[in-house]
């Protein structure tokens, strides 16, 4: 068996990327076609077909292997072969990228110049990653309203840690463990600032002072606090082309990595809004802190 040099496994790779975004084309590797002009065969690393209603589509791709980005005089010559074959459309895919100039070039005479991008380990393996920005919502901290029918006598305690009762006697909780379970559940309000009287227990609930129940009124205000952090999430898998004109990802999916809340709030940057921001992010991800007990 001949093995293969490496830019025909380049070739055999875009080949299997472009089969994975067009899998209804047909697509093969070093065909030959006689150019209308020149009459000669000309040789095109890959092509794909795909027929649309009663046409046949024509893509002629070329593919590129270079230590250097592609030049200005490479997509020059490569709109000749397009012309010559017929081509309905042409596009370069290349290992290291393009020159200013050729992609102004590209542009202007229609033809799409790509990056091979592939996380799988190969000579061409790409670490991709994408802007996300965090938005973490977090109960910074809360303070208690409570309110007697009638004159009780409460011990010296932290009101936070005071159990609340049903009219039976049974123990609902505390209003720290309380609230911090309505947060837990996304039953309270996440807009960041000020939010008053949040009724802790639903119903009637009551205080045991020395072995009598006395109705109580418990409510909260709560500071809901926003955190943004901006940063960059690996992925881990994909393959797909990167436009180098608009920087557009073509891909049929990917994995991120993972997202570690911890290593975001201490690595990432920080930010106060989106618009400060020199890059866009492609993603928003939103997450509210998770309390077993509240502080």
């Amino acid at each position: 068996m001949v093995e293969k040099k490496k830019w025909q496994e380049l070739e055999s790779l875009v080949a299997q990327v472009q089969s994975t975004l067009a899998p209804q084309a047909t697509i093969t590797q070093n065909e030959r076609i006689r150019g209308q002009r020149s009459k000669t065969l000309r040789e095109i690393d890959v092509v794909v077909r795909q027929k649309v209603g009663q046409f046949i589509i024509f893509i002629a791709i070329d593919c590129k292997d270079y230590k250097t980005p592609v030049d200005v005089k490479d997509v020059e010559q490569f709109m000749g072969l397009i012309e010559d074959v017929g081509a309905n459309k042409g596009a370069i895919v290349s290992s290291t990228g393009f020159t200013e100039t050729a992609k102004i070039r590209a542009k202007d005479t229609g033809i799409d110049v790509y990056r091979l991008v592939d996380a799988e380990k190969h000579d061409w393996q790409t670490y991709v990653t994408i802007p996300v920005l965090c938005d973490f919502r977090s109960l910074r901290s809360f303070k208690l309203k409570i309110k007697s029918f009638a004159d009780f006598q409460m011990k010296p305690q932290y009101p936070a840690e005071i159990v609340l009762f049903k009219e039976s006697g049974e123990a609902i909780g505390t209003p720290r463990a309380l609230l911090g379970n309505k947060w837990n559940d996304g039953l309270l309000r996440v807009e960041p600032g000020i939010h008053e009287n949040i009724r802790i227990v639903d119903g009637r609930h009551f205080f045991n002072s020395e072995g009598t129940l006395f109705e109580v009124d418990v409510v909260a205000d709560i500071l809901v606090e926003k955190n943004l952090y901006f940063g960059q999430l690996p992925l881990t898998n994909i393959r797909g082309f990167e436009d180098q004109v608009t920087r557009e990802l073509f891909t049929k999916g990917f994995t991120t990595d993972w997202l570690d809340p911890v290593k975001v709030e201490r690595n990432w940057q920080k930010v106060n809004s989106e618009e400060e921001l020199a890059v866009k992010p492609r993603f928003m991800l939103t997450a509210r802190d998770n309390y077993a007990l509240l502080n």
